[in-house]
């Protein structure tokens, strides 16, 4: 428990205080049946923790030494959860040891209408004064009798309606003869006689709805008058002044608590708790539901929670239950999260939810403000708009101060998500916080309300048990492994392994690029306007990044390996993009030096050649067709490549219109975002003539479609492969006339 010292006697900044260990992690033997605080309240002064014993005796010895026979009203106030049946049960002990007092706790719940609560409350009185050898036959039987009455005929008191019970229609009126006032007499001669003294503890008022509310107050108002007898009303007053002031007076708080003051001599509010042992209550639950999850935390971590906790959180730490929750909170959800979130993050984020519920709702709806921030606000001699942020906290904390929500936002949303201050922070930062699990990293953000993996990402427990077994397992292991991931999981993994990349044992990252390699067949071919590479290019990078972890001695052999492995051919393209040297990637992006170039062209080429001995590539590989052809012209020239192309179109001849077809690309709508064909432009077009002579192109096209190629349309009508036949003749013609076509560079 040092971290839990620590923290709890903090009064300096974290980098003040003495280094610390590790938490103690938990011991799964030794795990409690029910590790939930309950909300029993405690039942002897031994227990306090919070200095109310003294302030409990005190109102037990004032009760208990007083001289005046009348009776008297105390009322305990506190908010729910702050301990008033916990100084209650502590009074009750302290009378205890006076003989001539006799407590009694009286429980409203028990009773469903008024006339059971008058009959119950009598009743308890006679059974607990029917134990006191002095009382036990006359005064409980005479309270018994005066409970009865009350609840059998109509009582009309200053202030107070008691309509008759259901008993009375079928008892009949022998009962409302007997004279009230002559049964109180006799009960106050009786307990004056036996010097006896009466205290009546009635708890939980606050809980009671409004008619019961009502009902309880008039049994006090009636029953008070009692000598010798005191009342002690525990109870939040501001919640039962509002239910009495919509009875009674102008209604509202303030008539409820003019009503209060009639009936409450001795007004007295719980002592505030102290704040240390407030947070030593809630770190405790916290330090074991950390255990209880099997959870340690690091240094920095301690260092993270305890300054935002207690410069943002513990403020709104008012009671002992609001700690209590807050520790079953985190005994609930941090099994969920373990290998998931940052742990000291997450716990300000739960107590977020605990304490700041509707600012915890804010963040969790507002994801781009609070990852993103607002931006540059101010603007060059003019006042800077209204903080987008600053107005989601009115919101978001009702009745606060703006000195409260700013240390809020200073001291805790700014911790957490850095880029609501005033500092820059540019993309290189989404991956830091990312290889720390951050809840501003865009791909944890969802992680800490959620409580676990979104649908659609992949745990990072998971990752990491992938990690190892595919840098150790058997290759049919590995692929198995890799073909459990659905398509659409494909992109979150590789995104994910190229957060790790960078930090990967040496050792791991040939076998890891292997096993990805060899299964590029999975990765998705994602279309759309804003597709820029898609998963593709993305496995390409994580490639790089894993060839840069191997020493550059043995970094020739690796790639050559890797593109030898990749599957299918056209992924192995993409993953010599990124493999090869560039003079456009600084040093540190580099995998070989340019020398390396040749040999990795050449296997792909000879790949290339391979695969299209089975049948025509442009077939086999459609819009990938053309990177394929000019590996395959880098190595062997046109003179290698034209004969295998005019074979297949001697062979066939309308397979030119599929050849010319994997050179034109494809467009996309602005308005409707959907998908269109592009043209032919003169730049497919010189690609084309260098793997095979135009004019043999040509031929074909004049035998198919007939002398409409003698005057070719850029803009021609009809079929898409005939749209492309008159481009292709049209930019062939004006290529030979050595002038540019009109329209051979339009977009369409």
């Amino acid at each position: 428990m040092k971290w839990l010292d620590r923290l709890i006697r903090k009064t300096t900044p974290p980098e003040d205080v003495p280094k610390v260990e590790d938490t103690a992690s938990a011991d799964p033997d030794t795990e409690a049946k029910d590790p939930y605080s309950s909300d029993e309240p405690i039942t002897s002064k031994t227990q306090d923790r919070f200095g109310r014993a003294p302030f409990a005796a005190r109102i037990a010895q004032t009760i208990a030494h007083r001289a005046d026979p009348s009776s008297i009203v105390i009322g305990l106030f506190g908010p729910w959860g702050d301990g008033k049946t916990s100084v209650l049960k502590m009074m009750e002990e302290a009378l205890d040891q006076h003989e001539h007092v006799i407590t009694i706790r009286f429980n409203p719940w028990h009773f469903p209408s008024e006339d059971a609560l008058l009959r119950g409350f009598f009743s308890t009185l006679s059974q607990a004064l029917g134990e006191e050898p002095a009382l036990k036959e006359k005064v409980a039987a005479l309270l018994e009798t005066y409970g009865g009455v009350l609840s059998l005929i109509s009582v009309s008191l200053p202030g107070v309606d008691l309509n008759p019970g259901e008993a009375a229609k079928n008892m009949g009126e022998s009962l409302s003869r007997v004279s009230l006032d002559q049964l109180k007499e006799k009960i106050d001669a009786l307990l004056g006689h036996s010097g006896k003294r009466l205290v009546i503890l009635i708890d939980d008022i606050d809980r009671l709805d409004r008619d019961e509310t009502h009902a309880i107050f008039k049994l006090v108002k009636l029953s008070a008058s009692f000598r010798r007898t005191c009342y002690v009303l525990a109870f939040d007053d501001s919640v039962v002044a509002a239910a009495l002031g919509e009875r009674y007076g102008a209604g509202g708080d303030e008539a409820g608590r003019a009503f209060l003051e009639k009936i409450i001599q001795v007004p007295l509010h719980l002592p505030p708790v102290d704040r240390i042992s407030l947070r030593q209550l809630a770190f405790e639950g916290v330090e074991q539901a950390l255990g209880q999850a099997g959870i340690t935390l690091e240094k920095q971590q301690v260092d993270i929670f305890m300054r935002h906790f207690v410069d943002g959180l513990e403020p709104k730490l008012e009671t002992p239950r609001v700690a209590k929750l807050y520790a079953n909170s985190l005994m609930f959800a941090l099994p969920l999260v373990k290998g998931e979130v940052n742990i000291a993050e997450f716990m300000l984020v739960e107590g977020l939810r605990v304490l700041y519920p509707k600012l915890y709702a804010a963040i969790r709806d507002n994801p781009d403000l609070f990852l993103k921030g607002e931006g540059e606000r101010r603007v060059r001699n003019l006042e800077p708009p209204p903080s987008r942020i600053n107005d989601l906290l009115v919101d978001a904390m009702p009745g606060s101060t703006s000195n409260e929500r700013e240390v809020v936002r200073e001291r805790l949303i700014k911790g957490l998500f850095p880029r609501t201050g005033n500092m820059n922070y540019g993309g290189e930062w989404d991956e830091i916080w990312a290889s720390t699990q951050r809840i501003c990293s865009g791909r944890y953000f969802r992680r800490y309300f959620v409580y676990g993996v979104p649908e659609g990402d992949i745990s990072d427990t998971e990752v990491a048990t992938l990690i190892v077994a595919l840098s150790t397992g058997a290759v049919a292991d590995q692929d198995a492994r890799l073909a459990r991931y659905p398509k659409r999981a494909i992109p979150q993994l590789i995104q994910v392994l190229r957060e790790r990349a960078d930090q990967l044992d040496v050792q791991a990252a040939l076998p890891l690029a292997l096993a990805v390699a060899r299964n590029g067949g999975q990765l998705p071919r994602e279309r759309g306007a804003f597709v820029l590479g898609g998963t593709r290019m993305q496995a390409g990078f994580l490639l790089a990044q894993l060839m840069r972890r191997i020493p550059q001695a043995d970094r020739q052999a690796a790639v050559e390996s890797v593109v030898q492995s990749a599957q299918p051919l056209s992924f192995a393209m993409e993953c010599s993009r990124w493999l090869t040297h560039s003079h456009d990637r600084t040093e540190e992006y580099v995998v070989l030096p340019e020398a390396g170039d040749p040999p990795i062209y050449a296997l792909l080429a000879d790949r290339v050649r391979t695969a299209n001995n089975g049948s025509p590539i442009f077939q086999q590989f459609g819009t990938d067709a053309p990177g394929l052809y000019w590996l395959w012209l880098k190595a062997d020239g046109k003179e290698g490549v034209e004969p295998h192309l005019r074979q297949a179109f001697d062979a066939r001849p309308e397979a030119l219109d599929e050849f010319l077809d994997t050179y034109v690309g494809e467009g996309w709508e602005m308005e409707s975002g959907l998908p269109v064909r592009s043209d032919l432009r003169r730049e497919s077009y010189d690609q084309i003539a260098s793997l095979i002579t135009p004019e043999y192109l040509i031929a074909n096209l004049r035998a198919r479609y007939g002398a409409e190629m003698d005057n070719p349309q850029y803009r021609a009508d009809g079929p898409m492969a005939r749209k492309i036949a008159h481009q292709f003749a049209y930019i062939h013609k004006a290529a030979n006339q050595a002038g540019e076509p009109e329209d051979a560079d339009a977009e369409s």
